[in-house]
C-alpha cells in the first residue's frame, strides 16, 4: 500500500469519526430535533411587535412615495421590514454606548432604509456615502463613533485589476473595514449584517441542484467564520455575533427536512439563519 493510498484511507476514517462524534452528540444533547431547530429559526421574527412592524410598513410606504419609487420598488423594500427592524434594536443598544449626539456614518447613498433610520434615531447625526467603499474614503479620521453596514459587503467586487483576473481576494470588503476603523473614533463601534453563506437556505439550494446563493446577483456571500477573521484581522473587538433569521420568512417556513438531514449526517445545525448580524468595536 502507498502513501497516497493510505493518506485516502486516513481521511476518510477520520471523517467518518467526526461526522459520527458530532452526530452522537446531536442525538443526546436535548432539544436537538428538527423541529425545534426550526422554531428557533424563526424565534427573533416571532419576538417583534405587530403594531412596530405595521409603523414600520407604513412608514416605508410613506418615504417610497416621496422618493417616487414605484410600487414593485415598495414591496420589495417591505420584505426587508423584518431585517431591518431587528438592526434598528441592534443599533438601539449600539447608541445606548455612544454619546447623545453620536456621528453615525450609514454606508451607502441614502434611500428608504435611510429614511427609517433617520426617523428611528432622530437625535444623532447622520451621514451617508456617495463613493466607491473599495477605496479611500472621503472622510476624516476618527470622526464618527458609529458606522451602519447593512447588507453591503456581500455587494464589494475585488479592486479593479489590469491585468487578468484569476481569482477572488475579498480585497473590496478587507478594503471597507480598513477604511471603517480608521473613520471611527476610538471606542467606536460598526454594525454589520450581511446573508450567511451556511444558512439553511444555502443548503436547501445545494440539495435542489441549484447555486448557493441567497442573491444570485451578489458578488460573494460570506460565512460567519470569514466575517470574523475579517474584522478581527482588521483590528476589531467583536462584541455580539449571530445568525438572524430574517430575509426570506415569508418565503418558506418549514426548514424542518433540512435540520433533519443535519442532524442525521453529523452536521452542526446551529447558527443556519439566513442573515448575519455583528456589532464590533475599535479599541480605546
Amino acid at each position: 500500500m502507498n502513501n497516497t493510498t493510505l493518506q485516502k484511507i486516513l481521511r476518510a476514517i477520520l471523517w467518518r469519526a467526526e461526522r459520527t462524534a458530532a452526530w452522537m452528540g446531536n442525538i443526546v444533547r436535548p432539544g436537538r430535533s428538527p423541529y425545534v431547530f426550526n422554531l428557533k429559526l424563526f424565534a427573533d421574527v416571532n419576538s417583534l411587535d405587530d403594531v412596530q412592524i405595521e409603523l414600520a410598513k407604513t412608514k416605508f410606504q410613506e418615504f417610497a412615495q416621496l422618493r417616487g419609487y414605484d410600487k414593485d420598488a415598495q414591496k420589495k423594500w417591505e420584505t426587508h421590514i423584518y431585517r431591518i427592524l431587528l438592526s434598528a434594536n441592534w443599533m438601539e443598544d449600539a447608541l445606548q454606548l455612544l454619546p447623545e449626539k453620536a456621528v453615525v456614518m450609514d454606508l451607502g447613498t441614502e434611500n428608504v432604509v435611510s429614511d427609517y433610520w433617520r426617523f428611528r434615531f432622530p437625535h444623532v447625526q447622520w451621514i451617508n456615502t456617495n463613493f466607491d467603499l473599495r477605496y479611500p474614503w472621503h472622510t476624516s479620521p476618527a470622526s464618527c463613533d458609529l458606522i451602519i453596514c447593512t447588507e453591503t459587503v456581500e455587494h464589494l467586487a475585488d479592486h479593479v485589476n489590469p491585468s487578468f483576473n484569476e481569482g477572488f481576494y475579498q480585497s473590496g470588503m478587507t478594503a471597507l473595514l480598513q477604511e471603517s476603523f480608521k473613520a471611527l473614533r476610538p471606542g467606536g463601534y460598526i454594525f454589520l449584517t450581511t446573508p450567511n453563506a451556511a444558512s439553511v437556505i444555502h443548503v436547501k439550494a445545494v440539495l435542489q441542484g441549484d447555486p448557493p446563493w441567497f442573491f444570485i446577483q451578489h458578488v460573494r456571500e460570506y460565512t460567519k467564520k470569514e466575517v470574523s477573521d475579517h474584522l478581527t484581522s482588521t483590528g476589531f473587538v467583536i462584541t455580539q455575533s449571530r445568525d438572524v433569521h430574517c430575509m426570506s420568512v415569508l418565503a418558506y417556513s418549514d426548514y424542518a427536512p433540512i435540520f433533519k438531514i443535519l442532524i442525521d449526517n453529523g452536521f452542526s445545525p446551529e447558527g443556519r439563519g439566513d442573515d448575519l448580524f455583528f456589532l464590533a468595536r475599535k479599541p480605546g
